[in-house]
């Protein structure tokens, strides 16, 4: 496929577990380098802590032989998942920062009847024939590098040009909408100095659980703080935000309260904090 894309079979599925409930609408960087939910990206996903357990790391290890980057370069693992239509159009990787990101792996967790391709617009075939050979692609894959998600295969590619600075314009990507099935995608992404280096000597406190099906306060002064007017002042601390539930939702009338046995109810509480509904017979 070229210089900068190789491809690679192994089993990421252990991500899976991690992301369950903790799936929340993905985001893009946005006026001011804040996260917002935006169409140009409409998958879901969240992150699993570096070194969150005996599995995890040991993916971070190959990831870490595979490139040949040190673990300490790798940033948290993005586990997005794609239903139907979902997509992420057209983008780079890397961000223009002091430690941008060099590389990507990105391993499929599942297969797809059709469609969510990862392609490379900028990119070309080694030789014509490995358009037909590889495919057929769905139309934004077609006429593309490009890869169908297959459980258990892993590509990599590179953003930046050998001298870590410049951007390759071959890196240019594209997760296709997918037409049918679901896609679940493992993320690693590499930088090219270690990154926030002083997270990884301290011993990190469990995530709490995330549970965005109940209304409820998860601070004794969330209700003192509402009447004081803190829920329009603090919005994302109180209310959420798109990366984050808020510590007040309950006080501020951002959920519902929900009798026991309420699927439906509970169901739009994840929806308000924008995430996926796990109600869905077909969320796994």
């Amino acid at each position: 496929m070229g210089c900068s894309v190789a491809c690679l079979q192994w089993d990421g599925a252990a991500c899976i577990p991690h992301a369950e409930s903790r799936l929340k609408r993905s985001t893009v960087v946005g006026a001011g380098g804040q996260s917002v939910v935006d169409t140009y990206r409409t998958s879901y996903g969240m992150f699993i802590k570096r070194h969150h357990d005996p599995v995890i790391s040991t993916l971070e290890e190959r990831v870490a032989l595979w490139t040949k980057y040190n673990v300490s370069h790798q940033e948290d693992i993005q586990v997005l998942r794609y239903g139907f239509s979902q997509e992420y159009r057209s983008h780079y990787d890397s961000l223009d920062e002091d430690s941008p990101r060099t590389a990507t792996v990105l391993i499929y967790l599942s297969d797809v009847e059709e469609g969510g391709e990862t392609t490379f617009p900028n990119s070309e075939w080694l030789s014509p024939g490995m358009n037909e050979k590889h495919g057929p692609f769905s139309p934004c894959a077609d006429g593309h590098v490009s890869m169908k998600p297959k459980r258990g295969d892993a590509i990599v590619f590179h953003s930046q040009r050998p001298d870590g600075k410049t951007l390759d314009p071959h890196s240019l990507h594209t997760a296709c909408p997918v037409i049918k099935g679901i896609k679940y995608v493992a993320i690693f992404w590499v930088h090219t100095k270690p990154f926030r280096p002083e997270e990884l000597g301290r011993r990190q406190p469990p995530e709490p659980p995330v549970n965005p099906d109940e209304c409820e306060d998860t601070d004794e002064n969330c209700e003192n703080w509402a009447q004081a007017g803190e829920c329009d002042k603090n919005p994302q601390f109180m209310k959420g935000s798109a990366t984050g539930l808020g510590t007040c939702r309950r006080s501020c009338g951002e959920c519902t309260v929900c009798a026991e046995g309420d699927a439906a109810c509970r169901r739009e509480n994840r929806l308000r904090a924008g995430f996926l509904p796990i109600h869905d017979p077909d969320f796994f």
